[in-house]
């Protein structure tokens, strides 16, 4: 059982959970919750697509979803920034920029695909270690509670690559035409989230950033010990309760550290 209410400047809000909700159960409970608050703007999604101009997070467990190998992405080329033809969207969709993969190195068999998936540059392993070390040096928090720190303010997500029109490549008249092998974060997401939800929401799409990090070879999984994604290969099998994490004590001590 997941329940919500309808907070301060009608934003949905998490009122509570049971200790077995899992990340499926959340993101059906808050699109059936919406879907009874007709007067607010997520009441009823009409397809205005507004949403669909933001950069949407891929996390590791969406490589499955999308029907992208991971493999294949790190094999092709390091460079940053690099945007990569992957297979699972629709190629006809209205405004999608073929343009934009003139002059990229992509390898042969990703020419033809139709969607595009747009990494951020790797993570810079040598800083992320010697910063978490200084945070525990520096004050009195734990190493766990450094790391996560460390990680949610450096979690560059991979992202769907957008049409020319600004809208993601899986949006078509509108509407998605991916909608039931979307990214998780598609959802979850909300445009008047409460505070609760969306550090949930957040704490979620940066463990599963760095999760994604891990699939890609670009981090090993024993720096990623505490990271809940490692443990499951499906979001109904992932406990609501492992992405709440009680960080304020550390971001108070750290206050001026960033």
């Amino acid at each position: 059982m997941v329940e919500f209410f309808i907070a301060e400047n009608n934003e949905i809000e998490l009122v509570e959970y049971d200790a077995g909700a899992t990340l499926t159960d959340l993101a059906a409970e808050l699109e059936s919750f919406r879907e009874t608050a007709p007067d607010l703007k997520t009441g009823k999604c009409r397809g205005c697509g507004e949403c669909c101009s933001d950069n949407i997070p891929v996390l590791g467990l969406d490589f499955a979803v999308l029907g992208i190998d991971p493999a294949t992405l790190s094999a092709g080329t390091a460079l940053s920034g690099t945007e990569f033809m992957v297979s699972g969207a629709d190629p006809s969709v209205s405004g999608f920029d073929s343009s934009a993969s003139a002059g990229k190195p992509f390898p042969d068999p990703w020419q033809a695909a139709g969607s595009i998936l747009v990494l951020p540059d790797k993570p810079d392993l040598a800083f992320r270690r010697k910063a978490i070390k200084e945070m525990c040096e520096w004050t009195s928090i734990p190493e766990i509670e450094a790391t996560l720190l460390f990680e949610y303010n450096n979690a560059e997500p991979l992202i769907l690559a957008k049409q020319a029109s600004g809208e993601c490549c899986f949006l078509k008249g509108g509407l998605c035409s991916s909608y039931t092998k979307r990214p998780y974060s598609c959802g979850l997401y909300l445009c008047n989230m409460g505070r609760r939800l969306a550090y949930i929401q957040e704490m979620i799409v940066r463990q599963g950033t760095w999760h994604a990090y891990s699939k890609l070879g670009w981090i090993g999984e024993d720096e990623l010990r505490h990271n809940p994604f490692l443990k499951a290969d499906s979001y109904d099998k992932l406990l609501v309760s492992d992405f709440e994490f009680d960080l304020k004590n550390t971001s108070e001590q750290l206050f001026f550290y960033f």
